[in-house]
């Protein structure tokens, strides 16, 4: 009892200490349930003992109760025969069997408070590592979640500074290109005077065509 007692007092000490580990946690948790498992068969094997026992003190404590009444039959046989000292013997023999018989009945008594202290204890050890073993599996579902998220920020964080290089380097590409476009296009205009003039021969050879449109019309007249 005090065994079992011991190992369950020293995994409620720990248990709190591997939960908050600041690294590893996940590989100290495991190992932890690792550990409360062999910790639980061998509780188990503590209790079946303790259980044994109390079959056994059981066994005796019946032994010694049938044989006070096989005495107590013998000495009724030697009363009935007038066999005073048979009678006598037989009867000690009896109040001894019946003395064993209450120690061993007390022995019992002690054995099954043992065997249901030892049972609840490993009853509370169980649900303790029930409950472990819930708060394990939420902290590695929490945990992957935190280093989905890690991965996902870091990933994008990664292109941020070439993003924004590309997006310098576009721009100014851009500019420079625009830049050309303008030089070429300013070449490539014609001067102002050229243009006035063709604009100029334009309206006279309209005109020189009106006049003689009208001289051949009034010569067709």
């Amino acid at each position: 009892m005090n065994k079992l007692k011991e190992i369950s007092e020293q995994i409620r000490e720990s248990i709190s200490q591997y939960v908050e580990a600041v690294d590893g946690t996940e590989s100290v948790l495991d190992k932890t349930l690792t550990d409360m498992k062999k910790r639980i068969a061998e509780a188990k094997d503590l209790v079946a003992t303790a259980i044994a026992e109390e079959q056994r003190l059981k066994q005796i404590h019946q032994t010694a109760v049938d044989a006070a009444e096989a005495w107590t039959k013998k000495a009724d046989a030697a009363l009935e025969n007038r066999d005073i000292t048979g009678a006598r013997e037989a009867r000690q023999c009896k109040e001894q069997q019946i003395q064993r018989a209450n120690d061993y009945e007390r022995q019992v008594l002690a054995q099954q408070a043992v065997v249901t202290s030892l049972k609840t204890t490993l009853i509370d050890f169980y649900q303790q590592f029930q409950n472990t073993v819930q708060r394990t599996e939420k902290l590695h579902h929490h945990q992957k979640q935190a280093e989905t998220r890690l991965k996902l920020h870091k990933l994008l964080a990664e292109i941020e500074p070439y993003l924004s290089n590309v997006l310098e380097q576009t721009e100014r590409k851009l500019k420079k290109t625009e830049a050309e476009a303008e030089l070429w296009e300013k070449r490539n205009r014609p001067p102002e005077t050229q243009s006035e003039t063709n604009t100029d021969s334009i309206n006279l050879d309209q005109e020189l065509a009106k006049l003689k449109e009208d001289i051949l019309g009034k010569k067709n007249d």
